[in-house]
């Protein structure tokens, strides 16, 4: 493989930026024709809101932005885009692209505004309409999620104003995706009891959100996967950094429990 005959990109970016920021190349590949190769910066230092929690950490317990498990993760879904090549960790290489300029311009609304558009400013070539997917799997028959809402919530970017003790009428029909801990606390906090997602990477997550009834998270890498293949789906909003704007059919939003609780029962009996 030639690298030369690509175009390179680079990032240190988490999954959801990085995820976000697909759209934007595969916009480079519909005008020019050619596939990406992406080299991944990992154990790169995070940076997030005071008081964020962080998943991922290196040795000196600071945060870092992607680690080797999340790379490994991540690798399956990248390179089954039609519009990338590769996806290989950062060593030096040469690139004509550095997705972390949206986080180094002088403004690119960042990070406020849609996190979405923040390379547009800073790459025009990659401007693209958002309304449409940028990311597609296969189909393929999820047993456990068929007519199920998938659920995701981190520890960051939340919305406190919120509960989901109303979920618990939903209970059957409801499965969770993400880190272990977080369907605990799930479970724990809300008083609800519900089946757990298990996946290998993020090819076989996106698959199972491709194949539920609906999506409902908070800003995350899963929510940008609903996004990326717009799935019926429903966003709870932080307000301390309110960065991601759904964009299409069945694409919803909230700040307050009125809404959340109305736009959940809304794709409930519609999807």
């Amino acid at each position: 493989m030639k690298e030369e005959n690509f175009i390179r990109v680079k990032t240190a970016n988490p999954a959801g930026d990085l995820l976000a920021a697909m759209a934007g190349i595969k916009e480079l590949h519909k005008n020019t024709g050619i596939k990406s190769i992406i080299y991944q910066h990992i154990n790169s230092k995070g940076q997030g809101y005071e008081g964020a929690k962080h998943p991922f950490k290196d040795e000196q317990d600071d945060p870092i932005k992607m680690n080797e498990y999340m790379f490994n993760m991540l690798r399956p879904l990248l390179i089954s885009q039609e519009y990338i090549e590769d996806y290989i960790i950062f060593e030096g290489q040469e690139y004509e692209y550095d997705l972390d300029k949206a986080r180094m311009e002088t403004f690119t609304n960042q990070p406020r505004g849609s996190l979405n558009r923040w390379l547009f400013y800073v790459y025009p070539q990659m401007s693209c309409d958002l309304s449409k997917e940028w990311i597609k799997v296969d189909e393929v028959s999820f047993y456990k999620v068929r007519g199920k809402i998938i659920v995701n919530f981190t520890d960051r970017y939340r919305n406190y104003l919120l509960n989901y003790f109303f979920l618990k009428k939903y209970q059957e029909h409801i499965i969770f995706a993400g880190l272990y801990d977080e369907y605990e606390q799930f479970c724990d906090q809300w008083k609800i009891e519900v089946p757990y997602l298990m996946v290998d990477n993020f090819l076989e997550l996106a698959q199972a959100i491709k194949s539920c009834k609906f999506f409902l998270g908070n800003q995350s890498s899963c929510f940008q996967l609903a996004e990326a293949m717009k799935v019926p789906r429903l966003l709870e909003i932080s307000p301390n950094l309110p960065n991601v704007i759904p964009i299409g059919e069945n694409a919803y939003d909230g700040y307050h429990q009125n809404a959340i609780e109305y736009l959940f029962g809304k794709l409930f009996n519609n999807c």
